[in-house]
């Protein structure tokens, strides 16, 4: 019992003593009342001022998407139908977590099926090339069938007017002869001839004496002669008449021949039993010298007769004569117009002979259109090799895509295969079908952090950032604000998403771990106020100021930018006034303001930039 009353007794002792002396250094003492509050201040000062905030984050690479097999997109076969392309690796060049360069080797392929769709595109175009080269036969023989029906040679139906109907002309220069056509007559096979009577082709036979001494080229000396009539002749002590006939010159001058050919091998004569050399002979006609007028030839030297052959010739013929014959498988062809006589003289190509009428014209355009439709065949052919090139340029150039390279500069996220694996791609394929590999683009990489809502104030879009990376100390980065969004989670709080644009160099991973301050202003030259003296009242900014006489005047101010320890004073306050930061009113008793309090620091710019 007495034990109990004893520890109240000593607990209550404790409560008194220590209420006692918590009194006495919270109340303040008289000598301490009496002197007044005490102030802590710091004078207005110019420097300069960052705002901004830091924020953490992790190092995202920009995904540079992955890299697949070539897909064979247009290339087709011979038929038109897409292919599906069967690949090999071959090769591999790098490895997971690899930093690689844009255009750097990273797989070889091989397509094995590529050869033999090449080689059954080139057939394709050779069986095309093949059946042009028939359609052409059928088109030159309708031509040369066109031409026999207008009587022309014609090597395109761009020469043929179907207006002017059938036209016969002059084959050569000469005189008509032998024009056996009138107007309304049907024209079938040999209509006249036209010869060309200036010059004469005369056969020879040269002995075997003679022979030595001509050859082909050798001019010769001709003396043309007529009959004139018969005459009696008698063969010893016996009369009897046989024809003869006497022969005088034609002209009265020697003309000049040439040989124009000599067989060199000898014949027997059909009128003896000598052996001759066949020859020919073509001479200008002296005029009216037609063919059946016996010819004596001389050989000639300086143009004087030395020794006449031993065999007369005959003139055969004119050296140009043709016959006009009109062949074509129309029927009933009529000769609507005859421009010509016998014995016309006609220049090579001019007009003998028209057909006309609708007939006529409906058989030539129906005959051009055979032939533009052949034509129009080879076109299309044509452009179906036009089209089979372009596939063959497709497969080429899909050739030229088994190396594959790296599209940019990054970092190799994982293979997909291994060497020896097959791949099959359609033009149809699912990216993740074909996909070789992920990479990652170094060139921009990303920060996504969160902040709170008191620093979400700070984030403005496309604001700099400058980023330094744990891994890389002493290394500065920059960034950008490249957007701002925020949610409420499931407990209802706001969260504020931050996404960093980090401008990639060399030595950055993703995954790094980073500091980002995110510069939302800045001011040089500007007044400067501690941020623990600017106080809100009555929804405006003020401050604390002493006067000269040593007395706190509140003054309004406005404020601009502000980081952790500075405020900007905008207006209200001059250089070198004094702020209250502090004063013994707000003080507990047992506090007490030091002397020589420094909160400011001095107004060098680097100790007030942030």
């Amino acid at each position: 019992m007495y034990k109990k009353i004893i520890s109240i007794v000593v607990v209550l002792a404790l409560v008194f003593v220590g209420g006692y002396f918590t009194a006495k250094q919270l109340v303040p003492d008289s000598a301490q009342v009496s002197a007044g509050p005490k102030y802590a201040t710091k004078p207005v000062e110019r420097g300069s001022i960052v705002q901004g905030v830091n924020i953490t984050g992790q190092l995202n690479g920009n995904y540079g998407g992955s890299i697949t097999a070539p897909k064979p997109e247009g290339v087709t076969d011979s038929n038109g139908s897409p292919i599906t392309a069967v690949y090999t690796v071959e090769e591999i060049f790098v490895e997971p977590n690899q930093i690689i360069k844009k255009g750097d080797n990273l797989i070889r392929l091989s397509a094995s099926n590529l050869g033999e769709i090449l080689e059954e595109l080139n057939d394709s175009i050779q069986s095309k090339q093949e059946e042009i080269q028939e359609i052409n036969e059928v088109i030159n023989s309708k031509l040369e069938s066109l031409g026999k029906t207008i009587n022309k040679d014609i090597s395109s139906i761009e020469e043929v007017n179907p207006d002017e109907g059938i036209v016969i002309k002059a084959p050569i220069k000469g005189r008509i002869t032998e024009m056996t056509i009138s107007e309304g007559d049907e024209l079938e096979g040999a209509i006249a001839k036209i010869v060309d009577d200036s010059k004469l082709k005369i056969p020879f036979k040269a002995s075997q004496v003679e022979y030595p001494n001509i050859k082909s080229g050798d001019s010769v000396l001709i003396m043309f002669m007529r009959g004139v009539g018969e005459k009696e002749i008698t063969d010893g002590n016996q009369e009897s008449q046989d024809p003869y006939m006497q022969y005088y010159p034609a002209v009265n001058d020697y003309c000049k021949g040439t040989i124009t050919s000599l067989n060199a091998n000898p014949v027997p004569d059909s009128n003896s039993i000598y052996y001759v050399y066949n020859g020919m002979i073509e001479a200008d006609n002296p005029g009216l010298i037609q063919p059946g007028m016996k010819a004596m030839l001389y050989r000639q030297e300086n143009g004087v007769p030395v020794e006449l052959f031993r065999y007369d010739s005959t003139v055969k013929s004119y050296a140009k004569e043709k016959s006009v014959i009109y062949t074509s498988s129309l029927e009933n062809i009529v000769a609507t117009e005859i421009l010509v006589n016998n014995n016309d003289f006609v220049e090579e190509g001019q007009t003998l002979i028209k057909i006309a009428g609708n007939d006529v014209e409906k058989t030539i355009e129906s005959k051009i259109d055979e032939i533009r439709s052949e034509y129009s065949k080879i076109n299309d052919k044509n452009r179906e090799i036009e089209d089979v090139n372009k596939k063959i340029d497709k497969v080429s150039e899909l050739t030229t895509k088994l190396m594959v390279t790296a599209p940019s500069d990054g970092m190799v996220s994982y293979l997909n295969y291994n060497v020896g694996d097959t791949i099959q791609a359609s033009e149809t394929s699912d990216r993740w079908d074909i996909q070789l590999m992920d990479m990652y683009n170094t060139d921009e990489m990303y920060v996504y952090t969160t902040v709170s809502d008191l620093d979400v104030l700070y984030i403005v879009q496309d604001a700099p950032v400058d980023i330094t990376v744990d891994a890389l100390p002493g290394e500065k980065f920059e960034g950008t604000v490249m957007g701002m969004d925020q949610y409420t989670d499931r407990d209802g709080k706001t969260v504020y998403n931050v996404q960093i644009k980090v401008e990639g160099r060399e030595g950055l991973r993703p995954g790094m771990n980073t500091n980002c301050f995110v510069n939302s202003g800045e001011s040089e030259d500007t007044l400067l106020i501690p941020i623990e003296a600017v106080f809100e009242e009555d929804g405006k900014q003020k401050v604390e100021i002493l006067n000269e006489g040593g007395e706190s005047e509140t003054v309004e101010i406005e404020t601009g930018l502000m980081n952790d320890k500075y405020v900007e004073a905008l207006s209200g306050l001059d250089e070198g006034q004094l702020v209250v930061t502090g004063s013994t009113k707000d003080l507990m008793p047992s506090q007490s303001v030091p002397e020589n309090d420094s909160i400011l620091p001095s107004t060098d710019q680097s100790d007030t930039e942030q």
